[in-house]
Order: structure tokens, then sequence, then C-alpha cells
């Protein structure tokens, strides 16, 4: 078998599992594999899924019982990178630098 034709098979079966409702341990006793080999199968195949280099964002308040006077800072945090945006800063170039860390990340 190619592995071409091993990963097609992998995706296929993972994708049965996820359709099932069974646990790792019943589906992999029904179709004879290992549990080992489902887990390895799926944390292989599920960053690939996940790649799709959309910016989303998500929005944020706060519960108005944290003192945020003291704080003229904000802490952002990009995969391993940190940018501290201060009052006034530029929208515009937040968003690109943010657009433009997320793929890189």
């Amino acid at each position: 078998m190619t592995h071409t034709e091993r990963r097609q098979q992998w995706k296929a079966r993972i994708e049965a599992y996820r359709a099932s409702d069974l646990s790792a341990k019943e589906f992999c006793k029904q179709h004879n594999i290992s549990e080992k080999q489902l887990y390895y199968w799926l944390r292989k195949e599920s960053p690939k899924e996940q790649t799709d280099n959309t910016v989303q964002w998500l929005p944020v308040s706060l519960s108005g019982q944290e003192d945020t006077s003291g704080c003229d800072f904000l802490t952002v945090k990009v995969g391993p990178v940190v940018i501290e945006v201060r009052q006034g800063f530029n929208e515009k170039l937040l968003l690109d630098v943010v657009k433009v860390l997320s793929t890189l990340c």
C-alpha cells in the first residue's frame, strides 16, 4: 500500500469514527485497529483540517469588575508573538499586523 493510499484509508476511518458516536475503544474493536493507531492518525490529520488562513475576530467584553484604571496598555498574543497595544493606537495597522502574524504562526 502506498503512502497516499494509507493516508486516504485513514482519512476515511477518521471520518467514520467521528460519525459513529462510538468511543475510540469500541470503534477500534469493531474495525480491528489499535487505539494507538487511531490517536496517531487523529493527531496527524487534525492540523491539516484546521489550516484555514482566515482571521477570525472574537468579541471581547470586560465584566466591569476589573480595575483597568491603572492599565495603560493591552497585551495581544498571536501565536508566539506578543504585542502591546496602547491608547491611541492605529487600528488599521494593528489589523494588518495581526493578519500577517496569523498567516505565519
